[in-house]
């Protein structure tokens, strides 16, 4: 009777392992598709950017790939309706943009508006079914934080970007006095933190830590200092550094 239970208690824990790195999974899947909206929406800036008088290709190619990047990962979250219709909404403005001769996208601020906040809406939206996924994923406090810190890498890098379009909002979070030092200030502190947290990675959060440091007095001084691609450039090594390794510590949970 003894020995039956206990074959029992391992088929019903074989059987239910599967479901959780299915949820933890999810949880991952959901943050690298915020992280793809942010890339979009931080490259569709760069690209329309008064300031950049001459428009480097390769930035309609990034955030064309991030675009149908989100579109894949939707795919694999089951297409759910509200995150697909609002994603395709921000793709279908970002395509009315790019239709526009180079001279009248450049000066189009009314559709880089309303392409901002299409991005606002779709991740909100991201961010509540986040939120809802983590209680059934039982994600360790190391992985959340990793997300946290990645998310909030994205979003400093992208009110960087939004500093030189004084007629485009801020819709991707609620628009404060000081909400670039309280970002700052929370990316160094948890950057400690990590390191508590991952003392085997010692190595590339030290990368991290520097490629931060390099970058950090541009975005606390931009219009004296405007480097919209080199800020891009560093900020997205460290999200793409953090997902990977949050992409690790989802493997380690199988």
């Amino acid at each position: 009777m003894v020995l039956h239970l206990k074959r029992l208690l391992v088929l019903t824990l074989l059987c239910l392992a599967p479901l959780a790195q299915a949820d933890i999974q999810r949880l991952q899947t959901l943050h690298e598709l915020r992280s793809e909206g942010f890339t979009a929406a931080t490259y569709m800036l760069i690209d329309n950017n008064l300031f950049e008088r001459v428009r480097d290709p390769s930035h309609r190619t990034t955030y064309n790939r991030s675009l149908a990047n989100m579109t894949r990962l939707i795919n694999q979250l089951g297409n759910p309706d509200d995150l697909a219709v609002l994603s395709n909404t921000f793709v279908l403005m970002i395509q009315e943009l790019e239709a526009l001769g180079d001279d009248e996208a450049h000066f189009s601020l009314s559709t880089v508006n309303r392409i901002m906040q299409a991005h606002g809406d779709f991740d909100r939206v991201a961010a509540r079914h986040y939120a809802e996924a983590i209680p059934a994923a039982n994600a360790p406090e190391r992985l959340l934080t990793l997300h946290q810190q990645s998310l909030e890498t994205s979003q400093i890098l992208l009110l960087y970007q939004n500093n030189m379009f004084s007629s485009v909002g801020v819709y991707f979070l609620e628009n404060q006095e000081g909400l670039f030092d309280m970002l700052d200030q929370s990316i160094v502190a948890r950057a400690l933190q990590l390191k508590s947290l991952y003392p085997e990675q010692s190595d590339a959060l030290l990368r991290l830590e520097k490629q931060y440091n390099f970058i950090q007095p541009r975005l606390q001084d931009p219009l004296n200092n405007w480097v919209p691609s080199i800020a891009a450039f560093y900020l997205q090594r460290n999200v793409k550094t953090l997902n990977d390794l949050a992409r690790e510590q989802v493997l380690g949970e199988a």
